[in-house]
């Protein structure tokens, strides 16, 4: 027991000394001057960004700009009013584009998952009656007729649990397929 107390004190007096033995401390006051001066060789950047430049920046040679993104109601106006093709276009779009085709599958899905939990629970539910009722008849004959009751709720349980894990894998599957068309995390919350 002393021998093992004393390796382990030993081994924390090393660890605490050890960086100091192998000379690898880390001087904190060269590495501010060393950062100090790489500042002062880069310079300040010389593009303002305000309210009036926001929407065309240029630095270093390039030019930024950003893209004024509109609501779907906006752009079907715009289709109406028949202001080009990009505006038809724009306004017809890909389904994908709205939240309502993403929702609709959503709830679809999560309607279908809750049914089926629902399902398997009351299913559960009779076939743990059946059981107790096959345990409490004494006639063959009518434990015969609750096994074969006992079987058919049995295979119908396991059915809607498949189902069940398919459906959570369509899910799933929607909502990565949601994300790789781009829309919104926020449209299928």
């Amino acid at each position: 027991m002393r021998i093992a107390a004393l390796f382990l004190a030993l081994c924390l007096l090393f660890s605490g000394a050890a960086p100091r033995l192998l000379g690898d401390a880390v001087d904190l006051m060269a590495l501010k001057k060393q950062e100090d001066e790489r500042r002062k060789k880069a310079g300040k950047s010389k593009a303002k960004v305000n309210d009036n430049n926001v929407g065309s920046v240029a630095a270093g040679g390039r030019k930024y700009g950003y893209v004024q993104m509109e609501p779907e109601e906006a752009a079907a106006a715009a289709a109406e009013e028949g202001e080009g093709p990009k505006a038809a276009a724009a306004a017809k779009g890909d389904v994908t584009k709205q939240p309502d085709y993403w929702k609709k599958q959503q709830t679809d899905l999560e309607q279908r998952i809750a049914t089926l939990k629902a399902d398997i629970e009351e299913a559960q539910l009779q076939l743990n009656r059946l059981w107790s009722d096959f345990y409490v008849k004494t006639v063959a004959a009518e434990q015969e007729a609750i096994r074969a009751q006992i079987a058919q709720l049995t295979n119908q349980i396991e059915q809607k649990k498949l189902f069940l894990s398919q459906s959570e894998t369509q899910l799933e599957e929607l909502f990565e397929k949601a994300r790789k068309a781009g829309a919104p995390p926020g449209w299928l919350r």
